[in-house]
């Protein structure tokens, strides 16, 4: 089974802890919002951040 975006982001996001603010700020992402996405707090969150930060990681997978 194909791994959704959200659930990527979520992983990544969890692997990440500790990082957060700097992701937020990086991905253009507030970072109320990336705590709020992290922590599942929002159902269904908007894809506009979710694909913000998909960006985000998959850019720094790449690059290392």
């Amino acid at each position: 089974m194909e791994q959704t975006l959200l659930d990527f982001v979520l992983e990544s996001l969890e692997a990440s802890r500790g990082r957060w603010p700097e992701i937020a700020k990086a991905a253009g992402v507030p970072y109320h919002t990336l705590t709020k996405i992290a922590q599942r707090q929002i159902g269904n969150p908007g894809v506009r951040h979710i694909q913000q930060l998909a960006n985000y990681f998959r850019e720094q997978r790449e690059a290392a």
